[in-house]
């Protein structure tokens, strides 16, 4: 944790500059202080992430100062350092809230070890603060997890366009957390009181997802027996979640945009016009700008959509969330199967490290399936199949088997794009023309997949 806040106190100026230049040299932002009262101010003024204090000071003792340091910030890591310990003194050091306590003279080495231990302590004191904060704020299920600068910008605007009644674009790759954003959306509008729902545009058929949205009469199609309200009617006041609005068909796209311009519609082989009152929230990972720019997507229903619009930020640019996400993850896990999960060093490391093409979504799988794979309540880094990208071409069979069923389908068209690229040369064109692929297709795995190419 290079760049902590360590605070010193000690009334032996000798002690203070050994131990400061010390931590020091391993990158720390040292603060000192020469007794207890002066280390009670510092620490209300500086917040350090961990407090090395003696024990005996003649002003203000050093148990009296860990007392009232936990007092003003429970989450603060503190150590005693003591010439003269006992098992008293540690007994004690440790009720009232201590992480441990050092003997002087303290040797370098045990310094710096000591030191990097409580400092991940307090990391994952903070870690677990912010989490159980995110928790108490929204229902498991609904929860939007992250702290990191990016996802609050997007978070803020998010807050904004709730109060309004204006159409909503959500943008992001695949995983970010777009239909969490839409119900936050509709919890904090003037509709909520009204349903919320939502079709995936790109799952459906055009012919079923248009009777999925507009219903339809009596005999409109063979096997129509009865008539059938849609999602548009079914939606009322509340709000409609068009899900990868980009992949919907031009003749739907038109559709669409009437009712967005004249609030009304019809339903399949029906004459009769409908009122549509839902505020609309539109996803998709797509680059609707480009999408529009090159003709495959009407510029018209772009407009209309792109009212009010919130980008999510991919995983890779959210690296302080990771670790927040994964232990949330654990923990609901945890809850539901009576079991306490933790991450050991290694996978923590081996978290941080990888790019999360498939974003929190993605986070999610890894976690879950590591779950089933670990060998005690301790996660590995090899119980996280993280080494070698996805990891499709080294998978065993259980952990096939243990993959969700769209993410195993994710896993194995990156791994088969990946060899495709890399048998041709990483050439796009030769690779679709060879395996029969459509390359602007091709070109978008490959942007998701964070795949390499030579053009």
């Amino acid at each position: 944790m290079t760049g902590a806040r360590i605070l010193i106190a000690d009334d032996e100026p000798s002690i203070l500059s050994l131990l400061s230049r010390i931590l020091t040299g391993e990158g720390y932002t040292m603060l000192t202080a020469t007794g207890g009262v002066e280390a009670c101010e510092v620490a209300a003024r500086e917040h350090p992430h961990l407090v090395l204090v003696d024990l005996t000071m003649p002003d203000r003792s050093g148990l009296e100062v860990l007392r009232q340091i936990k007092e003003q910030a429970p989450e603060t890591v503190v150590m005693i350092m003591t010439a003269y310990a006992s098992a008293e003194t540690a007994v004690e050091a440790m009720k009232q809230g201590a992480l441990d306590y050092l003997i002087k003279p303290i040797a370098t080495d045990e310094l710096k070890i000591q030191v990097r231990r409580a400092l991940g302590e307090a990391a994952l004191a903070r870690e677990n603060r912010a989490l159980k904060e995110e928790l108490g704020r929204l229902a498991p299920e609904e929860t939007i997890i992250g702290q990191s600068a990016s996802l609050a910008k997007s978070l803020e605007a998010m807050d904004k366009m709730a109060a309004s009644d204006a159409t909503v674009l959500i943008l992001g790759e695949t995983g970010t957390g777009k239909e969490l954003v839409a119900r936050a959306i509709h919890r904090g509008s003037a509709g909520a009181r009204g349903p919320f729902l939502a079709v995936n545009c790109g799952a459906l058929s055009e012919g079923v997802l248009e009777r999925e949205l507009f219903g339809h009469e009596k005999g409109a199609f063979t096997g129509a027996d009865s008539a059938r309200p849609g999602l548009l009617e079914a939606a009322a006041d509340g709000t409609m979640l068009l899900d990868e609005i980009g992949e919907m068909s031009p003749a739907l796209q038109m559709k669409l945009l009437r009712v967005l311009e004249g609030r009304e519609f019809m339903r399949v082989g029906g004459t009769r016009a409908l009122t549509c009152r839902a505020r609309f929230v539109a996803a998709t990972n797509k680059d609707l700008a480009r999408e529009t720019k090159e003709g495959r997507f009407r510029q018209d229903l772009y407009y209309r959509l792109n009212v009010m619009t919130i980008k999510l930020p991919p995983l890779r640019d959210r690296e302080a969330d990771v670790h927040l996400l994964a232990n949330y993850f654990l923990q609901r896990v945890g809850r539901s199967r009576g079991r306490n999960f933790t991450l050991a060093p290694g996978a923590r490391d081996a978290l941080a490290r990888y790019p999360w093409p498939g974003n929190v979504r993605e986070l999610r799988n890894v976690i879950e399936r590591a779950t089933m794979l670990a060998k005690g309540p301790a996660i590995e880094a090899s119980d996280l199949l993280l080494e070698s990208g996805a990891g499709a071409e080294n998978l065993t069979l259980e952990a096939w088997c243990a993959l969700p069923h769209q993410e195993a389908k994710e896993a194995f068209e990156r791994f088969y794009i990946g060899r495709a690229l890399k048998a041709c040369g990483g050439n796009i064109s030769r690779t679709a023309e060879r395996f029969g692929l459509d390359r602007k297709n091709l070109e978008d795995k490959i942007k998701r997949y964070d795949l390499k190419s030579g053009g």
